[in-house]
């Protein structure tokens, strides 16, 4: 993007990410959520579903053509490889999908813009970034919270962790590593000071 100044942040499930893009949502710059494009692509009828049907079997559509996530779940991660397959189908797509969000946004001349992404690096969206954040916390600090938040048994909370890629994959990769090892209003506050680095690295592109 010419003139969109382009974030793209990630971390691993319980750093805080989340948090971190809802104050930079509240500070008023755009967030893209790449979750939420992820849902858009596979939509009925959608080239991306027809695709990952092909690939999966029409078992993961639903009789209304809609999708299955449960049952495209157990097929797609069953394996490293099928997980792999899953995101070389469905990641050139949801980058399509990010990069017409940014293009209206140019156009709108919006200073700045978040992606919050997940698979930040393993989709390559990195590349579409000006600079890349990552939110990371130490294994069993991010092991606490996700047994507070959802609700888990320990061993469901580990089984979510490993499918993710370890804290230094986020931290030697990202340009910006905030560690999230503190307090709640710890973060906010950091993340509220990044609100306004990510205006002032807008202001001088």
């Amino acid at each position: 993007m010419d003139s969109v100044y382009v974030v793209g942040l990630t971390g691993p499930t319980g750093a805080g990410k989340s948090e971190v893009s809802r104050r930079l949502a509240a500070a008023q710059l755009p967030v893209i959520d790449a979750d939420v494009i992820a849902h858009q692509v596979m939509e009925p009828g959608s080239e991306c579903l027809r695709r990952l049907a092909a690939e999966f079997s029409e078992d993961i559509l639903n009789d209304d053509g809609t999708l299955n996530r449960r049952q495209l779940a157990k097929r797609a991660f069953a394996t490293p490889e099928d997980t792999a397959l899953l995101n070389s189908l469905t990641h050139p797509y949801i980058i399509e999908r990010t990069n017409q969000i940014l293009m209206r946004m140019e156009q709108t001349q919006e200073l700045a813009a978040v992606i919050d992404a997940p698979l930040l690096f393993e989709s390559g969206m990195d590349r579409i970034c000006d600079m890349t954040v990552a939110v990371v916390a130490p294994f069993e600090v991010r092991l606490q919270r996700i047994l507070e938040r959802d609700g888990l048994s320990v061993q469901q909370a580990r089984a979510r962790m490993a499918a993710q890629q370890p804290e230094e994959y986020y931290s030697s990769r990202a340009a910006l590593v905030l560690d999230n090892s503190g307090d709640l209003e710890s973060l906010r506050a950091r993340a509220d000071g990044l609100a306004a680095k990510i205006r002032e690295w807008a202001n001088g592109k």
